[in-house]
C-alpha cells in the first residue's frame, strides 16, 4: 500500500502542470542561480559594532579596568572570539547567497557552518 502511495504522488507530481517535483530532477541538471546578492549592510553594520566593542574593550584594558589574564578578561576574549566566528559565519552565508554557481554556494554554506560550529565550540 505504501509503495502504491509513493507511485501515485510521483504520478501526480509529474503530471501536475508547473510543478517542480520530481520531474525537475529528471529532466537534467538545475538552472544555474539567479545573479542575485544579499544586501550586507546589516551585516556591515555589525561588523562596525563590533570594531566600536572592541576599542571600548581595549580602553577599558589601558585603563586598568579590565585586567589581562583573570577570569573577567578571559571571558571578555571568549566572548569576543564568539562574535568574531559568528560574523565570519554570517559572511560565508551572505557569500553563498551571492553565489552565482550552485558549487560556490554549497561550498560557502559548508564554511559557514563551520564557522557557527567553531564559535559554539569556543565556549
Amino acid at each position: 500500500m505504501k509503495r502504491l502511495r509513493i507511485a501515485v504522488a510521483a504520478s501526480l507530481m509529474l503530471s501536475v502542470p508547473g510543478c517542480a517535483g520530481l520531474g525537475a530532477l529528471m529532466t537534467g541538471p538545475p538552472a544555474p542561480l539567479a545573479k542575485t546578492t544579499i544586501d550586507d549592510r546589516a551585516l556591515e553594520t555589525a561588523w562596525k559594532t563590533f570594531d566600536v566593542a572592541l576599542d571600548a574593550i581595549n580602553l577599558l584594558t589601558d585603563k586598568g579596568v579590565i585586567v589581562p589574564g583573570t577570569p573577567r578578561a578571559r571571558s571578555i576574549a571568549a566572548a569576543i572570539r564568539k562574535v568574531n566566528s559568528a560574523l565570519a559565519a554570517a559572511e560565508r552565508f551572505a557569500a553563498a547567497g551571492s553565489a552565482t554557481d550552485y558549487a560556490t554556494a554549497l561550498r560557502e554554506a559548508v564554511a559557514g557552518v563551520n564557522e557557527i560550529r567553531t564559535a559554539l565550540g569556543s565556549a
